[in-house]
């Protein structure tokens, strides 16, 4: 659903009216540019299919946002083998600006970057989020980073939704096991800190063959004859603070 619209039901010409204001930025910035194409290429691509900034309006509009993601205007004469990981994502993130969008779906953009790098990626999106008014998607396993960048955060395991709450409830107060879980095992940098680590049993199942009931059961300290027979409901348990979980005398 995206502003009460049901994409999946759309037919191809609607659909692209919406790609304008949905685009994502992918994982791999070595594979998701296309090698044979030049910057302003790749960038100007969308802008072409949706017929937008035409001439040299589009040319300044390329210049525009590869200033805007820390990049100069004359890169843009440059093919992808000839920037850095970092600097292949902030092209990615300047195409995905190129048509304007409300919403942007962030793919695990900083996984492939080393760790120096990352944060000037995730603060570069903080920036352009709070500067242009966009919504993002950010999908991370990093949880350190998820806390930073993000308002609200949903913890899935299996493909189902086990936690919604806001940032800092969510890593502070966790209602669900897998939350509490994950969090136990995220490092802390500060070596007088001592968490207590749960260790989750077993392995994850099959999500083609899942378990009854509730998916995490089998990986649960938690876990009861219950939680077998019931799907757990996503249920409000405090302020814009959600969890599906059976049990109310945990956490």
């Amino acid at each position: 659903m995206f502003n009460g619209t049901d994409v999946t039901k759309l037919s191809k010409s609607q659909m692209r009216d919406y790609r304008r204001e949905m685009q994502i930025i992918f994982q791999d910035p070595f594979a998701s540019l296309n090698p044979r194409m030049t910057v302003s290429d790749i960038i100007g691509e969308a802008m072409q299919i949706h017929n937008l900034n035409p001439g040299k309006g589009r040319i300044d509009r390329i210049a525009e946002l590869l200033q805007k993601v820390g990049l100069r205007p004359e890169h843009m004469r440059r093919y992808p083998h000839e920037f850095s990981g970092g600097q292949r994502q902030r092209i990615g993130i300047a195409r995905a600006l190129a048509v304007d969008p409300l919403f942007i779906v962030a793919d695990e953009p900083v996984s492939a970057l080393d760790v120096s790098i990352q944060a000037q990626v995730v603060n570069l999106l903080q920036d352009l989020q709070e500067e242009l008014g966009l919504t993002v998607l950010f999908i991370a396993h990093d949880l350190a980073v998820v806390e930073y960048i993000c308002d609200r955060i949903i913890v899935m395991y299996l493909g189902r939704i086990m936690e919604i709450a806001p940032s800092h409830e969510l890593n502070n107060n966790p209602k669900h096991p897998y939350t509490e879980a994950l969090l136990s095992a995220a490092p802390v940098p500060d070596p007088t800190i001592k968490r207590q680590r749960i260790i989750l049993e077993g392995d994850i199942p099959s999500p083609i063959n899942p378990p009854s009931g509730c998916v995490f059961r089998t990986r649960c300290r938690y876990a009861i004859d219950d939680c077998a027979k019931v799907v757990p409901e996503l249920r409000e348990i405090a302020p814009q603070h959600f969890k599906a979980c059976i049990r109310d005398d945990i956490l």
